[in-house]
């Protein structure tokens, strides 16, 4: 019996087949996506280079998701990504998303396992209509919370920011006080 949570090592061959390697049978970008879905962890390895080319493949997964599924991301939204690259902000990026992500998929989980000890005999497929019920009815305020949460991160972030200039600011001018204490100094004694 498999275990939930396994690493899933991928071999992808140049023909861009794709090779488990815990079942040793060729699997399709469907068959990772339901990996991934299962809690499992994959890792895709480019059977030549041996380079990890897992991140590739995970946005393959995505690409394929938004263009024939209902999209999650907005056009506004990958834009507002796209102006992110390259920006000295660009590494707060991730840890940002994540923690909302992070957080919605708690609340999810809070939600199942509430339902799962009021009704044990629930099937999955009712208690996923349970949670598009909920949604519907919650959805904006669980929204505002993590906007909130979010809002309240990046205010923050600001003010650290902030305190961090204000303090190289006060060392620059301790430095250039410091320098020019030293040369007036330096100018007193030649006379």
């Amino acid at each position: 019996m498999k275990r939930t949570g396994e690493l899933r090592i991928i071999k992808k061959y140049q023909n861009r087949r794709l090779y488990d390697t815990a079942t040793s049978t060729y699997i399709i970008l469907e068959d990772i996506k339901q990996m991934i879905i299962d809690g499992d962890k994959v890792k895709v390895m480019d059977a030549k280079t041996e380079r990890d080319v897992t991140r590739t493949v995970l946005l393959q997964i995505i690409l394929e998701e938004e263009a024939n599924a209902t999209p999650i991301f907005s056009d506004e939204f990958l834009l507002q990504i796209i102006r992110f690259y390259g920006k000295a902000f660009q590494p707060a990026i991730s840890p940002f998303l994540e923690q909302g992500i992070d957080m919605l998929r708690q609340t999810q989980k809070r939600f199942y396992a509430q339902l799962r000890a009021t009704n044990p005999k629930e099937s999955m497929s009712s208690g996923m209509e349970r949670w598009k019920e909920f949604w519907n009815m919650n959805g904006p305020d669980v929204q505002q919370n993590i906007f909130e949460y979010l809002t309240s991160s990046t205010s923050q972030f600001i003010q650290m920011q902030e305190n961090v200039q204000e303090q190289l600011q006060t060392q620059t001018e301790n430095i250039l006080n410091m320098i020019n204490m030293t040369f007036n100094t330096n100018k007193g004694k030649k006379s």
